[in-house]
């Protein structure tokens, strides 16, 4: 190794839609790390977000990046693939429970909060107290990283 490693800008891209607290939205493609073969895209985004980088860059188009500050993001939505083959999650057991996740705004996020939490951890409660930054709520063809810190409440939609 070189010593380069530091600078090297990252190959996996990952298109994406940022929600600004604003209501904004910009459309482009983050720049996601490689960690091995057996993470998925949906771990490289989480890690991504997760990561203690208070800025990171969105490629809005050919010519033009932006630094967007983390902490005034709203949400970050990727579509899921619509091919069938293309596992965007991991093999791995997930938690799934359906949720209404409401901001200060009146705009609302409806679907499955999902995390890969172990039994003991397998409540609603323990999910939104995780020592992450970001929700993650499913929909049948969106996954919606959430910022917590934009959050007014998350609604369990118990279908009991």
């Amino acid at each position: 190794m070189n010593g380069n490693a530091a600078f090297a800008i990252p190959k996996d891209r990952q298109e994406v839609t940022v929600r600004l607290e604003t209501g904004a939205a910009l459309k482009g493609e983050i720049f996601l790390e490689y960690v091995s073969n057996d993470t998925s895209n949906h771990q490289k985004v989480t890690a991504f977000l997760e990561n203690d980088n208070t800025f990171f860059p969105l490629k809005v188009n050919s010519k033009s990046t932006e630094f967007i500050s983390k902490k005034n993001v709203k949400y970050v939505e990727v579509a899921l693939p619509v091919n069938p083959v293309v596992n965007y999650f991991s093999s791995r057991p997930m938690l799934s429970i359906p949720v209404n996740a409401l901001f200060g705004d009146g705009e609302s996020v409806s679907g499955k909060l999902v995390a890969e939490v172990p039994a003991e951890k397998a409540r609603l409660s323990d999910c939104l107290n995780l020592q992450v930054k970001f929700l993650n709520v499913k929909t049948d063809s969106r996954i919606y990283y959430i910022n917590k810190d934009a959050l007014q409440k998350v609604v369990h939609n118990d279908t009991t």
